[in-house]
């Protein structure tokens, strides 16, 4: 999965939960984690550690988004 359309899936999953997606990079402290940076409804910024790097993240969203896009964002924010 090329990156943009790991972008595209995350930000149409915030989306349709009313949130906006901002970011999402590689954390700086661990290269084994991922950074989600996210808007809720009331505009706060707000961020999330995901346990896996962007690497194995790709391929997570991926499933997930076959499976069920709509649990996309629940997933992510878990």
């Amino acid at each position: 999965m090329r990156e943009s359309s790991l972008i595209e899936d995350v930000r149409d999953a915030f989306k349709s939960k009313g949130l906006e997606y901002v970011s999402l990079t590689e954390s700086a402290a661990d290269r084994k984690k991922s950074i989600l940076t996210y808007k809720d409804g009331s505009g706060k910024t707000l961020s999330k550690e995901i346990a896996l790097p962007l690497s194995e993240l790709e391929d997570v969203v991926a499933e997930v988004e076959a499976i069920d896009p709509d649990d996309l964002a629940d997933y992510l924010l878990k």
